[in-house]
Order: C-alpha cells, then structure tokens, then sequence
C-alpha cells in the first residue's frame, strides 16, 4: 500500500518510532532524576552535572532501543553499538540546537515565540537520531521503511 503523506512508514518502522518516542521520554527522566541527584549529592557544578546526567540518560536509552526497539538488530559488540549510539545523539543534539539558533535568527515568529525554535529543534533532533539509529545503530535486515 502506498501512503500519501510526507512521512511515510511501513507497520516495522512505526513499531520501532513508537517504542523509540517512549524510551525517550524515560531517558528524559532518568536525565533528570540524576542531574538532580548529582548537583544534591555533590559539589559539582551544573556542567558536571549535566554531563554526568547526559551520559547515563544516554547509555540507559541505548539500552532500552537495544533491548526493546531493535532486538533484531545485528548483533554488533556492544561498546561499538554504544559509541554509535553516543556518537549519533551528538550529532542529532547538533541538528536541534542548530536548528533552534536558525529559526530564531531567521523567522521572526520564532523570535517572538521561542518555543517554537524549541520544537522544531526537537522535531529535528528526533528525526535525525531515529534514522541515524536504524540506519547506522541498530541496523536489521527488517526490510524497507521510511520516514521522510
């Protein structure tokens, strides 16, 4: 069957994109619950912190998308599966952020209303990291998807 929309997906990918939006908002709160931990435990700064939260928000949301989104995926060694993974979420950080500092330097709306720079970063960062998962990370042999 052939969709007529902008994005487009088989029954496989809209599966892996739901499991993936739910992993993420987990990974939203563990990044949360432990940047909070750090900062009330620690003396460390905020950075730290937010590194500290970063890191363990990410290798949790790998494991989950391991275990749950694409378990059929190669069986690649899991510290090289992992810097992927770590890799491709700086790049998809990159997309959102840049995408917010374009919008607000380039649609005046975006400018009077910054969440809407927010969200079209996000929408970016998110569709950037879901396809640099299933294309790059967790690679299968599940056959033909798209998203865009």
């Amino acid at each position: 069957m052939i969709e007529h929309s902008l994005i487009a997906m088989d029954e496989i990918t809209r599966t892996r994109f739901l499991k993936f939006s739910g992993i993420g908002v987990v990974a939203f709160l563990i990044d949360v619950v432990v940047f909070q931990a750090v900062l009330s435990l620690s003396s460390a700064s905020l950075y730290a912190a937010r590194a500290v939260s970063f890191v363990v928000a990410t290798s949790a949301a790998w494991w989950l998308n391991r275990t749950f989104t694409f378990r059929d995926a190669e069986n690649a060694r899991p510290d090289l599966q992992w810097a992927r993974f770590f890799a491709a979420n700086l790049v998809g950080g990159s997309v959102n952020y840049i995408t917010f500092v374009l919008m607000l330097a380039i649609v005046p709306l975006a400018a009077v209303y910054p969440l809407l720079a927010l969200a079209a970063g996000s929408l970016c960062g998110v569709a950037f990291n879901f396809t640099a998962y299933r294309r790059y990370v967790f690679r299968t042999d599940a056959g033909p998807s798209r998203l865009f």
